[in-house]
């Protein structure tokens, strides 16, 4: 009889569940969708009783593939999450709706808080460039009048596990996302507590990502079709599970996951800050190693938005860009869609800009130039990245994977050999190859997926080179808002 291990990743817009059997191979995915609310400038807001809904979907479509009993040979459940996204739990559940990551209320309110001087001893405190998207931050702006009532500050992913086995419990790459993690020491910090008066004892355990919290739950289980007492792992953040499927812990190949946002990360063996602040630094999957990340906005969500704007599917813009000469007949387009950028940026003030526009240029050239836009963001992470470490490839997961023409106008763009991976959810299959290792006190430093061969760059490489150049020259210098 297989045997399976689960990977449940609870992300920015949906949940996505990926069942391995003991050989490794996807033997069923489930995926189910839930909303989140923006009515208000800057809101980001969901609901922790649509994501046990979109979870038990999900499972369903495990359950209709796998058939009878197959819930009877899971062995292990491995949890991955969209960070930082907030989660206050009183006595009887959560208090309210959750704020998400790409809540952006919080920031110019932290921002006034934080002089250079602070930014630069909290990066090195925590490997994070803390802005109001972090759990601190956003509890200190968001429930100041209300923390009475609250016991527990939860991460999503962590408020999964908790709803699976009772447990408040986190890993260090989602406390990481809590903006009060100190890296070095592998612990929260009193100190980075006090700035934002947050009482430490509403923080979860920390336990590393492979390690089992506990038993699923009867709760637990009946929300997930399963019986009880298979162990549930800690899990990770859904970029450090995702960038385990795509690479294990490989230094030199650097893991682009294009979703509704795009992770960039690589993976390192030493805690490796930058002087400027341009990344994150994160503890990865397993002890010892860190991954390097920087994060783009609006990368799927501003292709829908393009194709949406131009009547066009997702292959007819593909085509459209396709139809047009590299550089977009001198069209360029920065592609800061979300009201400001992280990337390498971190700046938010940016905006999206068309820069050279003109009655000449088509629909080709717009779908084009966003789609430079973006790989040109892309790059400008990847050379951060390779000042300390070179970058001997990339890895890619999202909608560029589908078609062998788009990997080699991307590899052209980012001047790099690119690698396609083409499962639909890497944080998934990562949390569930976790699964693999519960309670294993050794480092896996190899357990990525297979990926196609290496696209080279090619022949427009070299002018790619010179339009790159051009790009980065213009942007992100009239990319901001008039002020007074």
């Amino acid at each position: 009889m297989t045997t399976f291990r689960l990977g449940i990743d609870l992300g920015t817009s949906a949940v996505k569940v990926v069942a391995l059997d003991l050989a490794g191979w996807v033997a069923a995915t489930g995926e189910a969708a839930f909303p989140t609310r923006s009515d208000l400038p800057g809101q980001a807001e969901q609901e922790p009783r649509h994501w046990l809904a979109a979870t038990a979907a999900a499972m369903a479509t495990i359950g209709r593939d796998l058939g009878t009993g197959w819930g009877e040979r899971v062995s292990a459940i491995g949890l991955a999450g969209q960070l930082p996204t907030l989660v206050c739990m009183g006595d009887d559940g959560p208090l309210g709706p959750a704020i998400a990551w790409t809540d952006a209320r919080a920031d110019a309110w932290a921002g006034s808080r934080l002089d250079s001087k602070r930014r630069d001893w909290l990066y090195r405190r925590t490997g994070m460039p803390i802005d109001g998207r972090y759990l601190a931050p956003m509890f200190r702006f968001h429930w100041q009048e209300r923390r009475r009532a609250v016991r527990r500050i939860l991460s999503a992913k962590d408020f999964l596990c908790h709803a699976l086995t009772g447990r408040a419990v986190t890993d260090p790459s989602t406390a990481a996302g809590y903006g009060v993690y100190a890296i070095a020491d592998g612990r929260w910090d009193a100190a980075l507590c006090a700035i934002w008066d947050l009482d430490p004892t509403l923080l979860p355990e920390i336990q590393p990502g492979h390690a089992v919290v506990g038993p699923l739950h009867t709760a637990g289980a009946r929300l997930l079709g399963l019986q009880e007492g298979i162990p549930v792992l800690a899990g990770t953040a859904d970029s450090v599970a995702g960038a385990f499927a795509m690479a294990g812990l490989n230094s030199g190949v650097v893991c682009v996951a294009m979703g509704s946002s795009t992770i960039v990360m690589d993976s390192v063996a030493a805690p490796l800050l930058d002087g400027q602040r341009r990344y994150l630094l994160t503890p990865h999957a397993m002890e010892g190693w860190f991954g390097r990340e920087m994060d783009l906005l609006a990368t799927g969500t501003g292709f829908r938005w393009l194709t949406t704007l131009l009547g066009s599917t997702d292959e007819e813009l593909l085509n459209r860009a396709a139809a047009a000469p590299p550089g977009a007949n001198g069209l360029f387009f920065a592609p800061y869609l979300a009201g400001g950028e992280q990337g390498a940026l971190w700046d938010p003030t940016l905006r999206g800009t068309l820069h050279g526009l003109s009655l000449s240029h088509t629909a080709s050239d717009v779908a084009r130039a966003f789609i430079e836009g973006v790989q040109f963001e892309i790059r400008r992470c990847i050379d951060v990245l390779s000042e300390a470490a070179p970058v001997r490839h990339v890895v890619l997961a999202g909608h560029a994977t589908s078609r062998r023409e788009t990997l080699g106008m991307v590899a052209d763009m980012l001047g790099r050999p690119v690698k396609a991976y083409e499962h639909r959810s890497p944080a998934a299959l990562g949390a569930a190859q976790l699964a693999a290792l519960a309670g294993s006190t050794a480092a896996s430093t190899d357990s990525a997926t297979p990926t196609h061969p290496l696209v080279v760059p090619g022949p427009n490489a070299a002018e790619y080179e010179g339009i790159y150049r051009r790009y980065t020259s213009l942007f992100p210098r009239i990319a901001r808002p008039e002020t007074d």
